[in-house]
């Protein structure tokens, strides 16, 4: 009962905004027909109040390397967890986190024992920004930016209100944080506070305390969406992370659909910490 009945509140809340969301969009800037195969190159369409219109599916060709299953559009099914993006390639990028040297022994510890110690692997929600850009936004007049995520754990949502409000001062120990957003420009700037330390940053032990803050930054080019988040922890980074940008592409042919049960992972769906760090040839 509780599941069906968070999903009639979310298709109502998704029907009604996209009700307000057509109105604006027949009042903004009528979309140029670009015959280009560049979705960057594609002209940026514009809401009546001339903000860029983030609405519709966005496409990720791959998720974090993570359990929580955060890719939406295609993706080889075969491949197994952690040949998504080599491991060895991403210990390979000097854009690591900044832990402090004293706690580095324990996110290699966590990393080789993620399978039994990272919450995700259990169906829990996979946190921000380890979520990644998301799958689908609803952006209509008066109302908070919705986002929607189709993920392994349960399809979830997030409402990032931009009328000027502050953080909800009585929000605390939350897994996707108290999120407010705001334009910079073309770009919107999501600032989220108030998290648990029960989720991680990515599968390589990457975890984080409760003094988490995550800043987004979301900006349409053609039909192209690219984000990037910056995150601070006083109490395990020496100094903020930005990590590395996601571009994500527009697309009519992928649609949120309602996921199966959440099956808990073990030690047989994982590709060990030791193959995943091994150099390719």
């Amino acid at each position: 009962m509780k599941i069906a009945l968070s999903t009639i509140t979310l298709g109502v809340l998704v029907w009604v905004l996209t009700t307000s969301v057509a109105a604006q969009r027949a009042a903004g800037t009528a979309r140029p027909n670009a015959n280009t195969t560049d979705p960057a190159a594609r002209p940026t369409p514009r809401l009546a109040d001339g903000h860029p219109d983030l609405n519709g599916f966005w496409a990720i060709g791959r998720g974090p390397d993570t359990p929580v299953g955060s890719s939406f559009g295609e993706r080889d099914p075969t491949i197994r967890r952690g040949e998504a993006r080599n491991a060895a390639a991403q210990y390979a990028d000097p854009n690591q986190p900044p832990y402090k040297p004293e706690l580095l022994s324990k996110v290699q510890d966590l990393a080789k024992n993620e399978s039994k110690v990272d919450t995700a692997f259990f169906c829990k929600p996979g946190g921000v920004p380890r979520i990644g850009p998301p799958h689908a936004i609803v952006q209509a007049p008066g109302m908070p930016i919705v986002f929607l995520y189709q993920v392994n754990s349960g399809n979830t949502f997030r409402l990032v209100p931009t009328d000027g409000r502050p953080h909800d001062p009585n929000a605390d120990l939350l897994d996707y944080g108290d999120s407010i957003g705001r334009w910079d420009g073309n770009t919107l700037v999501v600032d989220s506070i108030g998290f648990n330390d029960e989720t991680w940053l990515g599968i390589y032990g990457w975890f984080h305390s409760d003094k988490l803050h995550v800043v987004e930054r979301l900006s349409r080019v053609g039909d192209t969406l690219r984000y990037q988040a910056t995150i601070e922890d006083p109490e395990v980074f020496t100094r903020p992370w930005t990590m590395n940008p996601w571009v994500s592409v527009r697309t009519t042919k992928e649609l949120h659909i309602e996921n199966p049960p959440c099956v808990e992972l073990d030690i047989d769906h994982v590709t060990s910490f030791d193959e995943k760090t091994r150099p390719q040839p």
